[in-house]
């Protein structure tokens, strides 16, 4: 039987002045609660060391509905509804599906 894919959440943006702190404490709120469901991998928050106030979301997820089920969790729905007003233009977020991997 062939590996199942996997789907890869990747999402790039800029914090507003002033929003850097609660932008953090929102996602480190909701990165624990989203770990816990049973279709996440991982999930990462990174800030940009080389361009600050740029940060990054990093998810592997199993399967894409896992996903929708991810969107429509209250905690994720509080995050999207408050994100928008925090970030500077637009985010770039993009969900890849993965047929295959391998470990280097």
């Amino acid at each position: 039987m062939p590996p199942q894919s996997i789907y890869i959440i990747s999402g790039e943006f800029k914090v507003k002045n002033g929003y850097r702190n609660e932008l953090v404490e929102m996602s480190l709120e909701l990165i624990p609660l989203s770990v816990q469901e049973a279709g996440c991998i991982s999930y990462s928050f990174l800030e940009d060391q080389a361009r600050p106030g740029y940060f990054l979301f990093f998810e592997r997820w199993k399967t894409r509905e896992d996903i929708a089920q991810h969107f429509e969790k209250p905690y994720f729905t509080a995050f999207a509804n408050a994100f928008p007003h925090m970030i500077d233009g637009d985010a770039t977020i993009e969900i890849y599906k993965i047929a295959s991997t391998e470990t280097v």
